[in-house]
This record gives C-alpha cells, structure tokens and sequence, in this order.
C-alpha cells in the first residue's frame, strides 16, 4: 500500500541579484514529499512573511545581499520565531564549514547543509526529519503543559501566564490576584468510593471552576486536589474577595456521579499584586500560606494574606539560614530504605533518603526542610551532595563484593541546570561504578511537567546507563499514557494504594494491579512503596509486582546499619 505523501509549507529565502536556486528544481523533484514553495527576496521580506503566514520550514541561504544568516537567527531569536531554519552555504562565506556549522546551531538552526553536498535526497531527508522533529517537540511540549485527566492546564503554564500578568499589572498599574484553592475531605471521597468517582469528581470540580473565571483569567491543577487561579485586572483587595467568593459558590454545589451524591466543600488562600508579592513564586507561596490558615479556621472558607501570616514566613526565613549553612558545611546523612525482591525478599536496591542531624541529637526530617530547599535553590547542592554520596557508597559496596543499586531522588531544577548531565556522569567515572547502579527518582508530577527538552536531557542520561524511576505514580497528576513516551525504567506505585485499606488489606488493588499489568507490557519494573503489613506485601506478590519497600521490611536506616543486613558476617559498622 502507499503512503501517503507528506505535504509541507516551505519559505526559500534568496537574495535581490541571486540566480534561481538550485534548491528549487530539487524541491520539485521530490518524489515522497509535496512542498508548497514560496520565495522571499531578502532578509527583510523573509521576516514580514514570518510575521503574517504560517510557515513549517525556512531555507536560508548563507549570505544573502551582504547579510549572512547568523544575522538573519540572531533577529529570529529577538522577535521569537519558531519555525525551523536550514541554512544552505553556497560556497560564497569564507569560514571553515565546521566554525560556521557550530556558530548557526547555537544560534538555533536546525541543519546546515554545504553546498559540495547538497542532493535532492539529502535536502528532501533533512526538512522531513527537521520538520516531524519540530512536530514532535511541539506536541510533548503540549502534553506536558497540560493535565490530561481535567485537562486545566498545570504549574508549568499557569507560571508563564502568571508572569506575563504581573508584567501586564506593573506597566499598567493594576492589581491581580492569585487563588490556591484545594477541595476538603477529597481523601475520603477517594479512600470510600473509589479512585475513579475521585477522578470524575476533580473533572467536574475543573469545568465548574472554568466556566466561573473570565476568559483573561487563568486557572491550573497543580496537585491531586489542588488548584490554583490567576484573577487578572482587578480594581481593588476587595473585589479579589468578592470573586473568590462568587467562584466558591459555583464550585460547592452538590455533585452527582453515577449513583453517588457528593457535597463538595472548598477552601482559598488569596494572595495580590503588588500588595503581597513582587513575582509568581511569592504569590504562590503566600497564596499556599493563606489556604493552609483558612483549613485551620473551621468558620473560614477563604482567606486573604495577611501580616499574622507574615510571622510565619519570619520563621521560614529563619529555616533558611539555617539551611544555607548546612549546605555549606554538608551537614547532612542519607539513610537507606532497602527494596525487596518479592518472590526471593532478597534485598535488590535502597532509595537513599536526606535527613538532617541536629546539634542535640535529633534528626529533621524531609518534610520539614525539602520545600524550602525548594523554594531558595538549596535543592541543587543537597542533590549535588547526594548524588556523591551515592556514587562514593556504590563504590564501597562494590569493593566489598556487593552490587546494591541506589535510588536518589533529584528535583526537576537539576534538570535546568546545563551541566548537569556532564556532573552526573563524571560522578559515575569518578568512583569507577557501573552506571546502571544508579537511579534518579522523579515524582510523576515533576516529571510529567519538566518540559519537552528536559525529556531529552533524561534521555540522554538514560542512554549513558542510568536508570530513571517515576516514583509516586498513580496519584493523579498525569495518566497512565505517559508511561510510553517518558524516558523511565522504573515504575513506583504512590503509598496511596498500598496503606490505608480495611485492616491489611491493600487501599486500591485494582488500581496496583492496572499499573502492574501496563508496566510489565512495557518491560518496566514495578516497586510497591509504603508496604506496612505481611499481608500486603503477600498480595503485591499474587498481583505480580516485582518489589515492594515499606516500614514491613525496613524503615530507612543509616549506611552502618544496612552494613549489618548486608554482610551480617562482617564486622562493619
């Protein structure tokens, strides 16, 4: 059977006293693409083209009336073109092909083709591939910017509109308003009917909260139950209040689906500009603040930021020095949860876990310093710290005849970070260790919102030999889709599922045994978290996943302690 041809709009750019092209007797040769071919006489008219039509590829010549196309990407770059360029070096640019190749890729060419080897073929083959790869990008870019269960959007684009409102709001001298709002008692919904009539609950929770904004207006789901709005325009403090209010109303009414009806009960955090924050992460954060107070107040159901909160945040400041000097003196000690094989309970790996010892003995636990760490960057070094610490402790087990594989869970800002595979993977050579020992563990929602290019840089690491684990999944904030374009290893089921049934019964056991079967059918392992009795770790083996990890077999345990489980013979300590 044939294929179908592909049809592509293409934009030749040439210049004023420029012979016809070669390139456009090879264009209308092409035998498995058809190309809509318009030309541009020069640099400029190519630009108010690029500004009024939509266009899937730019063949660009090297130099073009005096003008070469570095110049030509470097304006691309300032106006925020994003159509796919290929420059063609027609042998009259001077500059060692390969300086000129380095110089147009990082200004944000797709490909560089010089003229000495310019085919037919080889022009068709490189706009189909650059073309299909803009494509794809652009609709992983889509996909994670987007909530496929309600789909609102999530973090990733409320945080691009939100700045782009306060930069509205600064020129203009208006106030907005960012809501967190999250629903009350939906555990219970979800712990008593079930997961799906959760689902269906938070989908019509989202199309009420949709229908009630303005279309300026903004709003995403950043979490299971939690959603956050941005209110643009508004005249004055009160008139924040008074559409909280107006939304509240419309989101509380009682829900029915299928049989079940469901009072729905909210509640709001409000924070302003200017009043309140200068940028998105400060509304966010005082927002998040003022909806944890109006939970506490049984008689509130939104809350706007206020000065006794500001008390707060006095201490948080406080947690942040002392945090920073933590980082600095690497103050800090992993302990290990040790995974289990479920048919052997032979220990096959550990998730290594921060926590932080304290001058009189006791020891803070994540909860209480990781979103702060978040929040002020300290993420990265205590990641940083981490992941050697890893590296160094697979070396040590190795040189005692041990291969225990280490999962280290690491934020999506290391992502961001340019350099960061190149770290991780002089870490690996470093201590001489087999990279597939090593396993970064991503939250579902830090993964599915990381964007399309940090996709690629997981890839990559993935490609060098480390592992990369998905771990909390299950727990709403993607869908199970996902687990067939993300770049993983390694499926954890959240806790969620596992703890919280009717005595030791497992919480959603056809929810673990959907996520087992598609995790197998994608050769990925599957790793139970949170496994608290003998008889759930029982039926996570008649369901058929591979380990499990959990307070049942180990809590986490520092280094010396795992020593003695590991090589009970030995006199480590």
């Amino acid at each position: 059977m044939l294929m179908e041809k592909q049809h592509y709009k293409l934009l030749l750019v040439e210049g004023v006293q420029q012979p016809p092209s070669i390139v456009r007797t090879f264009l209308e040769q092409c035998q498995k693409t058809d190309f809509s071919t318009e030309v541009a006489i020069g640099f400029h008219e190519s630009v108010a083209r690029l500004m009024h039509e939509s266009y899937d590829m730019v063949l660009l010549d090297m130099s073009v009336d005096g003008l070469i196309a570095t110049d030509f990407l470097k304006h691309a770059n300032i106006v925020g073109f994003e159509t796919p360029v290929i420059v063609l070096n027609d042998n009259r640019c001077t500059k060692e092909v390969s300086e000129l190749e380095e110089a147009l890729l990082q200004l944000g060419a797709s490909d560089f083709i010089p003229q000495s080897e310019l085919t037919r073929g080889l022009l068709e083959r490189s706009i189909r591939h650059v073309v299909e790869r803009k494509h794809i990008e652009t609709q992983i870019a889509q996909l994670l910017k987007r909530d496929p269960l309600t789909g609102l959007g999530n973090r990733l684009i409320f945080e691009e509109h939100a700045e782009l409102a306060i930069a509205r709001a600064r020129r203009n001298a208006h106030q907005i308003a960012v809501i967190f709002m999250d629903l009350d008692r939906f555990k219970q919904v979800n712990d008593s009917l079930g997961h799906h009539v959760g689902d269906l609950l938070l989908t019509l929770i989202s199309q009420r909260l949709d229908r009630s904004i303005r279309k300026s207006d903004v709003v995403a789901r950043i979490g299971g139950d939690e959603f956050v709005l941005l209110l643009d325009n508004i005249d004055r403090p009160d008139n924040g209040s008074l559409i909280a209010a107006k939304i509240l109303h419309a989101v509380t009414r009682p829900a029915v689906i299928g049989e079940h009806s469901i009072q729905v009960s909210a509640s709001m955090g409000i924070a302003m500009y200017p009043q309140h924050g200068q940028n998105c992460t400060e509304l966010m954060q005082k927002a998040d603040m003022a909806l944890y107070e109006c939970k506490q107040q049984l008689d509130q159901h939104f809350l706007m930021f206020n000065e006794r909160m500001q008390e707060k945040l006095k201490h948080i400041m406080t947690l942040e020095r002392e945090l920073n000097q933590a980082v600095e003196m690497e103050a800090f000690e992993l302990y290990y949860q040790p995974k289990i094989d479920l048919k052997s309970e032979l220990i096959t790996g550990v998730e290594a876990l921060v926590r932080w010892p304290m001058p009189d003995g006791s020891i803070r636990m994540p909860g209480d310093f990781i979103p702060e760490a978040v929040r002020t960057g300290a993420i990265i070094p205590i990641g940083e710290w981490a992941l050697e610490t890893a590296c160094k402790q697979i070396a040590q087990w190795r040189d005692l005849g041990a291969r225990i594989p280490i999962a280290v869970n690491i934020s999506p800002r290391h992502l961001k970070l340019p350099e960061f595979t190149d770290r991780l993977l002089e870490k690996v050579g470093r201590y001489n260790i087999d990279p597939g020992l090593l396993e970064l563990e991503l939250t579902e929602e830090a993964l599915v919102e990381t964007g399309a290019s940090n996709i690629f840089i997981l890839q990559e690491i993935r490609n060098a030999g480390v592992k990369i684990a998905i771990d909390d999944f299950g727990t709403g904030y993607s869908s199970m889709r996902y687990l067939k374009v993300l770049p993983i290893d390694c499926v954890k089921i959240d806790k969620t599922f596992i703890s919280g049934g009717e005595g030791n019964d497992l919480s959603d056991p056809t929810i673990i045994e959907a996520i087992v079967f598609l995790a197998k059918g994608l050769s990925l392992d599957v790793v139970a978290e949170g496994v608290e009795t003998e008889a759930q770790k029982n039926a996570l083996a008649e369901i058929g996943c591979d380990k499990a990890q959990g307070f049942v077999i180990s809590p986490p345990i520092p280094s010396r302690l795992l020593n003695q489980l590991l090589f009970p013979s030995s006199a480590l300590t």
